[in-house]
């Protein structure tokens, strides 16, 4: 049990304005967390989705890449991709969700690469290039939903821990502490004022005994 502070005023009020000011903090954490599960539920129903495109272009790029690698061999697939890659670029920001950064990736790539004509490229291989692009620019996707995510769901356990310690720990010592202050008061006021009655009635008897009228 924590040390309770010396049944003064100063201390009642102190306690009074924790007590306040732990009851606002809670009702706002409440908000925040809500507002976090609500994100969460809401990136957490377009992961499935996007975790299903991310199947399905991994396995479209595999059936054209493996004609491809049947015609062209390894060294030949090598020496195409190396004779034209294109550039590409991630541009990561962020956003804030109640004060938490969660990413937002963009792929930008040089432009779409097409090797008909090239060396002995087909158009196997210009079907698994652009099947490529499209397995990297999900994936990239799915990273973002992945991240954002575990983010957005460490972010509500850490907001419904300090929910747990203010509610459960925090607001009753407080509550506690003001409750058991004002009754030391109200007994000390009670005690005090009984022995003003006690003084009183001494000096009113003191005052009969010798004849004069209490004051």
């Amino acid at each position: 049990m924590a040390r309770r502070p010396a049944p003064t005023k100063a201390n009642l009020f102190k306690a009074q304005h924790d007590l306040r000011f732990a009851t606002e903090g809670c009702e706002l954490l409440h908000q925040k967390r809500d507002v976090l599960v609500m994100e969460l539920m809401s990136v957490s129903a377009a992961f499935s989705e996007t975790e299903k495109h991310l199947g399905a272009a991994m396995t479209d790029t595999l059936e054209a890449f493996v004609p491809a690698f049947l015609m062209a061999g390894q060294e030949g697939m090598e020496r195409i991709f190396a004779a034209s890659r294109p550039e590409i670029s991630l541009l990561v920001e962020q956003r804030g969700v109640m004060g938490i950064l969660v990413p937002e990736i963009q792929l930008e790539s040089g432009g779409e690469v097409l090797f008909s004509g090239l060396l002995d490229a087909s158009s196997a291989m210009d079907s698994a290039v652009a099947g490529m692009g499209n397995v990297m620019e999900t994936l990239t996707h799915y990273i973002e939903t992945v991240v954002t995510i575990w983010r957005l769901a460490t972010e509500v356990d850490k907001t419904q821990r300090r929910i747990n310690a203010i509610e459960n720990v925090f607001i009753p010592e407080s509550q506690d502490t003001v409750v058991w202050i004002k009754s030391v008061m109200e007994e000390n006021d009670r005690e005090e004022l009984f022995r003003r009655k006690l003084l009183k009635n001494r000096s009113e008897q003191t005052g009969e005994s010798n004849g004069r009228e209490p004051v």
